[in-house]
């Protein structure tokens, strides 16, 4: 479990204070983890609360990873954010989100499934996913975002990290 606050302003080279630039933020967050030989689960809430813009969030997530056979493992992650900002007329926005990722771990290869609902109209969203690694710290990724609209993204991407 852990909490705190953030507090902060923002400032000009001159060392003016910017307009709008105060900030006064709580959060929390409490964490459950089990674990056994084959698997780990994850139970997760998490509070945050702009005190200024009297703004926040709340998370709710569940997370289990398991190992299906030699050859495949699984992961699976459900969750549902409340946010709100009474400044503001609107209504809070609920998004739940679900996902699962099929992970090869002698390859490397991972292929993901998610999807999203945002507020109460419905609002859908998923994503198709696939990792590769290609050598040590080269990684290849291809996702494609909302597969079954008339108009689905794709990104395809190749990343090489340095360490030091």
């Amino acid at each position: 479990m852990s909490a705190g606050a953030d507090i902060g302003l923002g400032s000009a080279t001159g060392g003016k204070i910017l307009t709008g630039s105060e900030l006064a933020t709580l959060w929390g967050k409490a964490v459950d983890d089990h674990s056994n030989f084959a698997s780990e689960s994850r139970r997760e809430v998490a509070v945050r609360l702009d005190t200024l813009k009297g703004s926040g969030t709340l998370y709710l997530g569940r997370s289990r990873n398991w190992i299906l056979s030699e050859n495949l493992d699984m992961q699976t992650l459900r969750s549902l954010n409340v946010s709100y900002v009474t400044t503001q007329a609107a209504p809070a926005s609920v998004t739940a989100s679900q996902a699962v990722t099929m992970i090869f771990p002698w390859t490397g290869t991972s292929i993901s499934a998610s999807g999203a609902v945002t507020d109460l109209n419905g609002a859908f969203s998923s994503t198709l996913a696939f990792k590769q690694p290609i050598a040590p710290n080269l990684n290849l990724t291809a996702s494609l975002s909302d597969p079954l609209t008339l108009i689905p993204a794709g990104d395809v991407r190749v990343d090489y990290r340095i360490k030091w």
